[in-house]
């Protein structure tokens, strides 16, 4: 899975499906973006639904940015692929 491209596809969520008025980079943490729990939510839902990976939403905002949830997806991803 190439790093760049989850980095782009985390920040294409953000920007596409909520109404975020910052520019968002994978620095961009996610208290300055001011999600509540349910933007976390939805989050959660449409990641799963791109990569296949649960990840929940306590645990997105203990990742705290857009980097921290790139790597999430991506040790995920890599459990997940060699467990099945």
């Amino acid at each position: 899975m190439n790093s760049e491209a989850v980095t782009q596809n985390v920040v294409k969520i953000l920007t596409d499906n909520f109404e975020l008025d910052q520019e968002i980079t994978p620095s961009t943490e996610f208290g300055e973006l001011e999600l509540d729990s349910l933007i976390m939510l939805e989050i959660s839902v449409i990641i799963e639904r791109k990569y296949g990976v649960k990840i929940p939403e306590d645990e997105l905002v203990e990742a705290g940015s857009v980097a921290g949830v790139v790597a999430l997806i991506e040790s995920r991803s890599s459990i997940e692929t060699s467990a099945g």
